[in-house]
């Protein structure tokens, strides 16, 4: 773990370099909780006096001092919602939609854009919480791979089987996870290729749901 200078109770953290200013790497802002902050923070203890402190989402899995005591921690990976920053952009919509009269065409674009903030929302309270549990798992193993090489080795065959709890709690969010980031990834590259990933997608839930009490009864034969 990369030691950083101390930091001050409520300072930003400011890591001198001898880099350029384009080929500087920003250090994690650590505040001590109860001050005002900007969105997307992540709260958090030290490891070692476990007083609390916040710092930008941004700044997860990176390696700091803590302000507090001095000691070394690791910013905690949390990543936030991929559907928070949709919800606000339709929201803004709606609060600017002008309503001079007829009323009409105005009361249809917002049955529209609330018909879509319905969704986002659904897709918020689940594939975005799923997406969330993903990534911090993801966290997890990533920063016990960092330290799998390192300790004695009692404490690597302990790291050895923190990462494969990690990874069997893990897959059934990454099971969840996988067709939505899929698909995302095909959409910015080929529209047609991402429809027909989801017409196939979704005809494989449909065979799986017509043929479920097939399967399930193959499944307790063995």
């Amino acid at each position: 773990m990369s030691a950083s200078p101390t930091l001050a109770h409520d300072t930003p953290v400011h890591q001198p370099s001898d880099r350029l200013p384009w080929q500087e790497q920003q250090s994690p802002r650590l505040y001590s909780v109860g001050r005002p902050l900007p969105k997307n923070t992540i709260r958090f203890k030290c490891v070692d006096c476990g007083r609390p402190m916040e710092a930008r989402a941004q700044d997860g899995g990176v390696d700091t001092n803590c302000p507090h005591c001095a000691a070394p921690l690791t910013v905690p990976r949390i990543p936030p919602n991929p559907y928070l920053r949709p919800i606000k952009n339709i929201v803004r919509q709606m609060k600017a939609v002008p309503f001079p009269f007829p009323y009409l065409p105005q009361l249809i674009q917002i049955a529209v854009l609330t018909s879509v903030l319905s969704l986002f929302a659904v897709l918020y309270i689940t594939i975005g919480v799923v997406t969330q549990a993903a990534g911090v798992f993801r966290g997890l193993i990533i920063e016990a791979q960092k330290h799998l090489r390192e300790g004695s080795t009692v404490e690597r065959s302990g790291t050895a089987i923190s990462i494969g709890i990690y990874s069997f709690l893990f897959l059934p969010f990454w099971m969840i996870q996988f067709p939505f980031s899929l698909v995302g990834s095909i959409w910015s590259s080929r529209r047609l290729s991402a429809l027909l990933t989801v017409a196939l997608l979704l005809s494989i839930a449909y065979v799986v749901t017509l043929y479920s009490q097939h399967l399930i009864r193959f499944w307790h034969s063995f």
